[in-house]
């Protein structure tokens, strides 16, 4: 229900494992004390050194667009995991991991797998005919 097209969803530079700890113990007592939050935990966004390394681009949807004080734009948005993501970067199953205060300069724009051009049926292909006297006879040794 957004205007962009169906190949792009919302990505996030974000560090579960920054606030791993504090996350269970608040999911952990939810539990404990009964509280019908379903694992619901709130974070505050914060920048951290080689936190846009893309290792830390995962799925994130917004949830919420606000200003402060001073007209910065921030958001709030829920985290998730992606595919092949570090087993202490992941949230744990059923937890609801939101975050507060995302810069815009930290969500991005992402393209789903095998939606980008290179994987059209009619994307352009030819092999390149490299001639084989540019490589040195030992190279064309094969046995």
């Amino acid at each position: 229900n957004h205007p962009y097209p169906d190949n792009l969803f919302t990505s996030c530079f974000y560090r579960f494992s920054d606030n791993k700890e504090a996350a269970i113990k608040v999911a952990e007592s939810d539990k404990k004390n009964d509280n019908n939050k379903g694992g619901k935990t709130t974070f505050k966004w914060k920048l951290s050194r080689g936190l846009f390394d893309f290792q830390n681009l995962r799925p994130c949807q917004v949830l919420q667009r606000g200003k402060t004080i001073d007209d910065t734009v921030f958001y709030t948005v829920n985290i998730k995991n992606r595919y092949g993501m570090a087993p202490e970067e992941r949230i744990p199953k059923g937890m609801m991991h939101i975050v507060t205060h995302v810069p815009r300069h930290a969500i991005r724009f992402s393209d789903k797998l095998y939606t980008t051009d290179q994987h059209l049926e009619n994307a352009f292909r030819h092999e390149i005919g490299i001639p084989d006297e540019i490589f040195p006879k030992q190279w064309m040794d094969l046995s």
